[in-house]
This record gives C-alpha cells, structure tokens and sequence, in this order.
C-alpha cells in the first residue's frame, strides 16, 4: 500500500529576517503650519521627508489654497475699485462745501453695497477668504465679536440682577449678574450658558462683555439682540431691542452716513483705511504665493522615483514569496490527489 501525506500550513510572508519584522503603513497625515506673513494670517504649506503619499497629499493642499488665494485676490481688486469710487465722492462732495447731493448718496451706498455682496460672494469650499477688516482667511471659518451696549462686568457692580438675552435664532439665556462673584468669575459663568448656543463670552480691558461667533450665526442676529433686566442695568418688563456692537467695526456694518461735512470726513478717513488694508492684503497674498510656490516645488521634488522604487521592490517580494507558497502548496495537494480513493478511505478510517 502507498500512503502519502503532506502538511499544510497556513501562509506566512515576511519582507525581513526572523528578528525584524516589517510592515508596510500608511503614510503620516499631512500637517499644516501656521505662520504671520507681513500681519496676515496665511497657512503654510509644510512638508515631511517621509513617503511620496505625504508629498501628493500636500501637493493637492497646496493646490488648494492657490485657488482660495486667488479668489481673495480677485475679491479684493473689485473691493479696491468700489472703495477708490467711494473716495472720490466724498472728495468731490468736500470740494464743493455744500450738502451731499441725494444722487451722490446713493452712488456711494451702491458701492458699498457691491462691496459687501462681493466679499459675501467670495469663497473657496463653501468658506470665506476676506474677512469684514478685508484681510484674507485661509482654511478657517470667519467669526465675528460683538458687544451688548450696557452689558459691562463693572457696571453697578454693587446690585444683583438677572437679565435675560435673547439671541435672535440662536435661544435665551438667563444670567445672574450676582454683586457677590468677581469680575472674571462671572465672565465664566455668562460663557458657560452661552456655549449651547455656539457663542462664547470673554471681558475687554473698559469691562464690556463681548461675544463671539461665526460667520452664520452673527448674521443670523441681524444686528439685534433682546435684553430684559431687573431695573438696575436694564429696564424691567417689557424687551429692550438693542443694537450690537461690532468688535472691531468691519466695512460690511452699517451704512454710509453722510448727512454732514463732520461725517463725510469721518467716513473718507475711514475709506482711505480700508484702502490700505486693501494694499497690505494684496501684498500679503504677494508674499504668500512665493512662499506656497516654493514649497510646492519641494513637496514635488520630495515625490522621488526612491520612493516608489522602494514600493515597488517591496510588492515584488511579497509576489515572490506568495508564488513560491502558492507553488508547494499545490504540489503538496496534487500528490494528496493521486493517492488512491480506498487507500484515503483507510486512512480516515
């Protein structure tokens, strides 16, 4: 009688030795440093010496921002053109010391009009690139700080009061304005009811509370917010509608107020400074290409055939010794296929 046997065992593949064991794992994920270029905020593009999938990741993020910075390029232009056509309303309307013409309003409510659907209008994936000072944002969501008139952590310190704040869209909250807590405790406390409502709360240097949202949800307000009080810092029964304060003032709050020679001065000062944060945006974005060009090329650079090589050598082992495998396995299973049936009816008896 012929018996024949072969062991079988599970498949086993390593690329080293028995004493090192390797493995091939994804490549770390791309990060993204954050630097001041000429007072911007603009997001750097970095780069690890790694693997070529962290080089093309940052390729693609690169990418990416070149059209977000492109788009606040652009934005600004128009921003630029509207701001230079207010100006020289208001120049000719100084010249000729007389009342600001009707037509001559609302010539420069129109651009300012233009300018803010413009700024509105220009996004890269769903977020704003210039922000309400006009300063380009990168990466991040735009959020806005606001202020409640009368709402100051010093204020007749000496009463107690709750005062309700209603947010409009966004909910009610009821704080305790208690004499007892000090000032930066009871900033933690308006903070913490707040939160729930995506706002956050901190204290300025005067005292006034302040309040911080996103872009959405402070344009959700409509400029306005409820305030009931106890008859100390607010009136009691009936709501107060106050009007909120922008911290700091940005182009897009508010209309243009031309009723008088004081304002119209006030409102070119305010004009030539828009102008040149204009000029100090697009030169940051100046900046910033170079920089982002830069580092492109080296991220493209860092895309080496080494590396895909090394990759490709890898996959040809694993290939190599699943085929041998494969191989004595198959052989071990033939030489069980010709043994015969009653002899393997034997032996499993």
């Amino acid at each position: 009688m012929v018996t024949s046997t072969s062991e079988v065992r599970t498949q086993s593949v390593n690329f080293t030795n028995a004493s090192k064991r390797a493995a091939i794992v994804p490549s770390a994920a791309d990060k993204i440093d954050t630097k001041k270029i000429a007072g911007a905020n603009l997001k750097q593009l970095s780069y690890q010496q790694d693997g070529y999938t962290v080089s093309k990741t940052l390729l693609a993020k690169g990418q990416q921002q070149v059209t977000s910075v492109q788009i606040a390029k652009q934005a600004l232009a128009v921003v630029g053109r509207d701001l230079q056509a207010i100006k020289k309303i208001l120049s000719t309307e100084l010249i000729t010391q007389r009342a600001v013409s009707p037509s001559a309003q609302s010539s420069a409510n129109h651009h300012l009009d233009s300018i803010k659907h413009t700024l509105h209008n220009a996004k890269s994936d769903g977020l704003r690139v210039i922000d309400a000072e006009l300063k380009v944002n990168i990466d991040r969501p735009i959020t806005r700080t606001f202020s409640v008139p009368g709402l100051n952590v010093q204020r007749q310190r000496e009463h107690s009061e709750l005062i309700k704040l209603s947010f409009q869209q966004l909910g009610t909250v009821v704080v305790n304005i208690d004499a007892k807590l000090s000032d930066k405790a009871l900033v933690s406390q308006i903070d913490r009811h707040v939160i729930p409502f995506g706002l956050r709360a901190s204290v300025q240097d005067n005292g006034d509370i302040t309040f911080r949202a996103n872009e959405h949800d402070y344009q959700s307000l409509e400029g306005k917010v409820q305030v009931v009080g106890q008859g100390h810092r607010y009136p009691a029964g009936q709501a107060n509608t106050l009007t909120i304060k922008p911290e700091p003032e940005g182009i897009e709050d508010g209309q243009l107020s031309l009723n008088n020679r004081e304002q119209i001065r006030d409102t070119l000062v305010k004009v030539n400074q828009h102008l040149r944060q204009v000029q100090q945006s697009l030169d940051d974005i100046k900046a910033y290409q170079a920089v982002l060009a830069k580092q492109m090329a080296d991220a493209k650079a860092n895309t080496s055939l080494g590396d895909v090589k090394q990759v490709e050598e890898k996959l040809s082992q694993l290939s190599g010794a699943g085929n041998q495998q494969f191989s004595a396995t198959y052989r071990s299973l033939a030489a069980q296929a010709n043994v015969h049936r009653h002899t393997v009816v034997a032996l499993l008896k």
